[in-house]
């Protein structure tokens, strides 16, 4: 498994990681993966309240997947911050393969036996021409690795992705293994913080959307 405290040393950092706003698919219970899905009406009003009222007054960078759902959600932040969207796309969300556009409702009726793995035993879940959790996992850790060492003198950075991807980055940041994925909440817009400390990484936020809720 991999873990999240091999980093050199740096300054304190945190990293504000956001999942994408809310898309007409979300709501329909269908998986996205690596789908190009927009964000609806109301996936885009949950992104400007967060830049609204977003928990940090600054930041210095942003990065976020390229799918089209996560930049418009980076769009908005980043028109807050005034800072321009790094597009990095090993932090898209899992491919799901065949599964995607697919309801979760009618996989599980129709691929019951294989579908089941997904939440059952998402180590050795691996959707027909999709990508295994685990090779999501290093992608995206890979990724956030990246991140951190270009940003040394950056103190807050931006990162948004996806649900189950973010989900397997705060795995490793727990040293949890990847069949316990699902017991982390991930809502859309939810944003999490990370804090990296002299190569440590502390996780202090997970699934927040009190921002959703001020109005």
């Amino acid at each position: 498994m991999l873990c999240l405290l091999l980093w050199e040393a740096i300054a304190l950092t945190r990293i504000f990681l956001i999942r994408h706003g809310e898309t007409e698919w979300n709501a329909s219970g269908r998986l996205q993966g690596n789908s190009n899905v927009q964000l609806s009406m109301v996936g885009l009003h949950q992104a400007r309240l967060l830049a609204m009222h977003a928990p940090f007054p600054t930041a210095e960078a942003i990065y976020s997947s390229d799918l089209i759902r996560a930049k418009a959600t980076a769009d908005v932040l980043a028109a807050q911050f005034n800072l321009k969207v790094q597009l990095v796309p090993e932090l898209r969300e899992t491919s799901f393969g065949d599964w995607e556009g697919h309801a979760i409702k009618d996989l599980a009726e129709e691929s019951a036996d294989d579908f089941e793995k997904f939440f059952v035993d998402p180590e050795v879940c691996r959707p027909p021409h999709g990508e295994t959790f685990a090779e999501c996992q290093t992608r995206v850790v890979n990724a956030v690795r990246k991140i951190i060492a270009d940003n040394a003198d950056n103190s807050r950075i931006i990162v948004v992705s996806h649900g189950a991807a973010i989900r397997l980055l705060l795995c490793a940041a727990l040293g949890m293994p990847i069949r316990k994925m699902w017991a982390i909440a991930q809502f859309n817009m939810a944003l999490n913080v990370l804090r990296v400390d002299d190569g440590s990484i502390t996780v202090e936020l997970i699934n927040s959307t009190q921002h959703l809720y001020r109005f």
